[in-house]
């Protein structure tokens, strides 16, 4: 089973109200639950970017309106896997806070069974919080980015 193979099946399901899928073959196995998502973390503009570890009290929870807007659209993992904000660590990141982005543009990647995932952005707009810390674990459906679209 390859990748497109996932991928196909990932999008039937995200099409249905079907909440875990397993499937074995010869060359592998593949399983894929959706569930119950943890609240995200809102990284918001001009805040220091906690470190991954660091214990929770020292992060800080942002407020929730800027999802209330119309406007505003959420980038969620489509896998479950470790979420990076660059493609290595001595590179930049794909976004930052008050990115502008363009649909189809890469804006992190999911690493998932020692797989590089790029996930990329459906939107046009600005990016206006980061949900997820660098390295951290993600679920699938997880909110990632919020995106301020434009018009």
């Amino acid at each position: 089973m390859d990748i497109k193979d996932i991928k196909a099946i990932y999008k039937f399901l995200k099409e249905t109200d079907i909440t875990e899928f397993e499937l074995e073959g010869a060359d592998g196995k593949v399983r894929i639950k959706r569930g119950s998502v943890a609240p995200a973390r809102e990284i918001v503009e001009g805040e220091a970017h906690p470190q991954v570890g660091a214990p929770k009290g020292d992060r800080q929870e942002a407020a929730p309106e800027k999802a209330r807007s119309e406007n505003v659209k959420i980038v969620t993992s489509p896998m479950v896997g470790t979420f990076y904000r660059s493609p290595s660590p001595e590179a930049p990141s794909f976004v930052e806070l008050g990115s502008i982005v363009k649909s189809a543009q890469t804006m992190c990647i999911i690493e998932a069974m020692k797989l590089m995932n790029e996930v990329e952005s459906e939107f046009n707009g600005k990016v206006v919080s980061i949900l997820v810390e660098n390295g951290q674990p993600v679920e699938y459906g997880e909110p990632l980015f919020h995106i301020e679209v434009s018009k």
